[in-house]
C-alpha cells in the first residue's frame, strides 16, 4: 500500500503538511499532480496561468529530487486517474491541502471525498492558509486565523520514499490543455528560485517604498512585494513570508505593518469564500442579484475588455494587465469599478475576464473584491472612483498612458487625460467614449441609490455583515478605520 500526495495550489516541499505527514509514517510516497482539461477550460482559467504553474512544477520536481521524490502528471478526470492508480498499488492515505476555489474545484473535491469514503482510502485534508470550514465565528476568528499563522512551520522531509524512481508524466506541462490563447508576453516566472529572489529583494530593499509606491500602476511594479501569484500557487508557504516578516528587521516601521496587515487580509478575504461559496457565483446581497442583470452592453464589455473604452488611464491599466499578468490592486479595484458603475456591467463576465488576466488568480480574494467594487455586498461605500482624476494622480506627465496607448502620441500632454477636450484627436486612432466619465458616473450613483432604496432588505444586510465583516478589536481599531474610510470616500 501506499501514500499518494495530491498537489494542488502548493507547489513547494517546506511547510508543506502533506508531503510532510506523508513522509513520517514509512510507506512509498506517489506525489501527484493531475492536468485536468475541464478546469482549464472553465471561464475564469487561462493559458498565462498554465505556464506559471508549469514552470512551478518543474521547479518542484528539482526540489523532489534533491530528497529522493519524483514528480508524476497526469493528465485527466482526477477520479479516473485515481482509480487507475489504486487498482494498480491500493492507495492507504491520500494526502492534500485544502483548496479554497471556484464552484468547480469545489465540488471536484467532493468528489475525492466521495471516492475515498468508497474506497476506504483515508483522506487527509489539512489547511495552508487561516480559512476554517464549517460553521465559523467572525468574532472568534481574527484570533484564531493569528494563532494559525504564527505556529511552526513544518520542515522540509529529509528524506522521501518515492514510489517511483523517476518523474513521470512531466512532458504532459508542454501541452496546454485550455480553448484559450490567453498568454502574457511579460509575465512573472514560477518556481521556487524566482519566488526566492522576488522575496529577497523586497526583504533587503524593495520594502523602504512599499507604502509609498504601492498605489501607482508604476511604481507599484517594483515598490509591491510582487509575491502574489507564489503565494497564490503555493509555490511560498503563507505562514512562513508572514513569520519572516515579523522577523525583519527594517528602517521604516510602518512600510513593515503595512505589508503585514495585507498577509493577514489576504485570510480574511479567502474566508468568505470558503464560509459562502455562492460568492463566486452570484451578488453575496441576495436583493442585489438582480441590480444590473437586465442590462448588460457586450459591446461596452468588449471594450473594456481589451483596453479600448476610450478613457486613457483605464484603458492603460487593462492594457497593462493583459501584457503583464499582474497590475497593483488599487487599480484592478478601479478597473471593476469602472467596469460596474460607469459602464453599469453586471460583474460576473467582467469578474471572469480579469480572473483569466491575473497570473496570481485567487478565487477567495478575487470574488470578494469584485463583489465590493461592484456595490452588491450592501455592507460597503459606492466605489465610484474618478479615472481622470485617478490618472492625473498616479501618471501626471502621462508617461504610462503613453507607453500602453501608443495611438496617442499625437496628443499633448495636457490633454492626455481627457483627449475628447482635444480638437486634433485622430478618431480612427483613438475612439471618444460613448459617455463621459462624469455623467457615467453620476447616471450610476442614481441608479444604484434608487436600487438600493427600493429593494435592499435591512434583515439582509445584517446577515451579510454578521458572516462577512471584519470586527475590529477596540474603539481605537475603528476610529482608524473609520477615518480611512473618510479618507476614501474622497477618491470617488
Amino acid at each position: 500500500m501506499i501514500n499518494l500526495v495530491w498537489l494542488k495550489r502548493d507547489l513547494r516541499v517546506f511547510d508543506h503538511r502533506p508531503l510532510y505527514e506523508a513522509c513520517n509514517n514509512g510507506r512509498p510516497t506517489l506525489i501527484l499532480y493531475v492536468i485536468e482539461p475541464e478546469y482549464w477550460q472553465l471561464l475564469d482559467t487561462s493559458e498565462r496561468q498554465f505556464q506559471f504553474v508549469k514552470e512551478s512544477l518543474l521547479s518542484l520536481a528539482e526540489q523532489l529530487q534533491l530528497l529522493g521524490g519524483t514528480l508524476t502528471v497526469r493528465q485527466g478526470d482526477i477520479i479516473e486517474i485515481l482509480e487507475k492508480i489504486h487498482q494498480h498499488i491500493a492507495i492507504a492515505t491520500l494526502y492534500c491541502h485544502q483548496e479554497t476555489g471556484n464552484t468547480w474545484t469545489f465540488e471536484r473535491d467532493l468528489r475525492v471525498i466521495a471516492w475515498c469514503k468508497e474506497r476506504r482510502v483515508s483522506y487527509e485534508e489539512y489547511r495552508q492558509q487561516a480559512v476554517f470550514r464549517g460553521k465559523v465565528n467572525r468574532d472568534k476568528w481574527q484570533q484564531q486565523a493569528e494563532d494559525w499563522l504564527q505556529s511552526d512551520c513544518l520542515p522540509t522531509p529529509s528524506k522521501i520514499n518515492s514510489l517511483l524512481q523517476q518523474h513521470s508524466g512531466i512532458a504532459l506541462l508542454n501541452d496546454y490543455p485550455g480553448n484559450d490563447s490567453n498568454s502574457a508576453p511579460k509575465p512573472q516566472l514560477g518556481g521556487l528560485k524566482a519566488a526566492q529572489q522576488t522575496l529577497n529583494s523586497f526583504f533587503n530593499y524593495r520594502i523602504d517604498n512599499y507604502l509609498f509606491g504601492i498605489s501607482s500602476p508604476v511604481k507599484a511594479v517594483t515598490s509591491s512585494s510582487r509575491l502574489s501569484p507564489y503565494l497564490a500557487y503555493g509555490v511560498l508557504s503563507l505562514r512562513d513570508v508572514l513569520q519572516q516578516t515579523l522577523a525583519l528587521n527594517v528602517d521604516s516601521k510602518r512600510n513593515k505593518s503595512g505589508f503585514l496587515s495585507r498577509l493577514y487580509w489576504h485570510s480574511h478575504f479567502v474566508q468568505k469564500l470558503e464560509s459562502e461559496p455562492l460568492y463566486a457565483e452570484r451578488a453575496v446581497h441576495a436583493s442585489l442579484i438582480d441590480m444590473r442583470a437586465s442590462e448588460f452592453d457586450p459591446q461596452r464589455f468588449e471594450l473594456w475588455a481589451h483596453g479600448s473604452t476610450g478613457v486613457p488611464f483605464i484603458d492603460a491599466c487593462m492594457r497593462m494587465l493583459i501584457t503583464t499578468g499582474w497590475i497593483n490592486f488599487r487599480m484592478r479595484a478601479m478597473l471593476m469599478a469602472f467596469s460596474s458603475y460607469h459602464l453599469w456591467l453586471d460583474w460576473q463576465r467582467p469578474a471572469a475576464r480579469l480572473a483569466t488576466l491575473f497570473v496570481d488568480y485567487e478565487p477567495g480574494i478575487h470574488y470578494p473584491q469584485v463583489q465590493m467594487q461592484s456595490g452588491t455586498t450592501g455592507i460597503n461605500p459606492f466605489r465610484i472612483y474618478n479615472p481622470i482624476t485617478q490618472g492625473q494622480k498616479y501618471d501626471p506627465e502621462g508617461q504610462f498612458i503613453r507607453r500602453y496607448i501608443p495611438e496617442l502620441d499625437h496628443v499633448p500632454t495636457h490633454y492626455l487625460h481627457t483627449p475628447w477636450l482635444y480638437t486634433g484627436l485622430k478618431e480612427d486612432q483613438y475612439q471618444r467614449p460613448a459617455i463621459l466619465p462624469d455623467d457615467a458616473a453620476k447616471i450610476a450613483r442614481e441608479k444604484i441609490s434608487t436600487f438600493y432604496k427600493q429593494h435592499l432588505d435591512k434583515d439582509e444586510t445584517g446577515r451579510v455583515r454578521h458572516t462577512h465583516a471584519s470586527r475590529r478589536r477596540s474603539s481605537r481599531g475603528r476610529k482608524k478605520q473609520a477615518s480611512s474610510n473618510k479618507n476614501q470616500l474622497k477618491l470617488f
